[in-house]
């Protein structure tokens, strides 16, 4: 991480967006890297632009800041998010889209103040286990919040995608494995096989099958056995070696 924390603000109201940099302009270790007035235009800044925060408004003519949180976190889900507003109904709906806090408008400097500590904890915790991460996905009973250490694989169920979670629960989703692929890397997980994706962390042991053609995992916990094909085997080894845990 740089040592300046770069946020982007994210509000349709110029005058909003004004207040807001001039408040973090007072804090060290923030820079306003941006401004966006709604959702294409943020996910357009972020295809050239790296940030670590984005502030966001709700209620925006161009998408509510709770779409963009969710367009956000599937393509760039270690961008933390914190939303704006005027309405404290919104808060109890917003928390399902994980952000770091809310900010009542018109913010005052000593409540930015604890938000941005939060913003410094959050990061300076970024080495920690991801299995304290969190991650949102949107399932066919709604938007989920997975803690990443409760999941145990995620499986190709014929169109469909199964969640599932260690103590033997699981949801559907129907986002592919590979756009799943895309957003959990980052925490861990690994395609071992076309059907399956697995956390790297958690595998215990690998067996070959019969005449080693094809080979097997066994994961930590009471997750059944998971193919692992003669391709990703050998790449499993040079990840574990690049780990120092071979």
């Amino acid at each position: 991480m740089s040592t300046e924390i770069r946020i982007l603000l994210v509000d349709d109201e110029p005058v909003i967006r004004r207040e807001m940099r001039g408040l973090l302009s007072q804090t060290k270790g923030f820079r306003v890297a941006g401004e966006s007035s709604g959702c294409e235009e943020t996910l357009r800044f972020l295809e050239r632009e790296t940030v670590e925060v984005i502030f966001s408004d709700i209620q925006m003519a161009g998408g509510s800041g709770f779409e963009l949180a969710e367009r956000v976190h599937r393509r760039y889900p270690k961008i933390l998010v914190v939303f704006l507003t005027g309405y404290a109904d919104f808060a109890l709906d917003g928390y399902l889209y994980g952000p770091v806090d809310f900010l009542m408008k018109p913010v005052s400097e000593p409540r930015l103040r604890k938000t941005l500590e939060r913003i410094r904890e959050r990061l300076s915790s970024g080495d920690k286990k991801n299995e304290d991460l969190r991650v949102g996905i949107q399932t066919e009973g709604g938007y989920q919040i997975y803690r990443i250490g409760e999941i145990a694989y995620l499986e190709k169920d014929d169109r469909k995608v199964r969640i599932v979670k260690k103590d033997g629960s699981f949801a559907r989703t129907g986002e592919t494995l590979q756009e799943l692929e895309e957003i959990l890397t980052d925490y861990g997980f690994w395609r071992c096989h076309q059907s399956y994706l697995v956390p790297l962390a958690d595998i215990e042991e690998i067996s070959q099958e019969r005449f080693g053609y094809a080979y097997k995992l066994r994961l930590r916990g009471d997750a059944p056995e998971i193919p692992l094909s003669r391709r990703k085997y050998y790449e499993m080894k040079e990840l574990l070696a690049g780990r120092g845990e071979v």
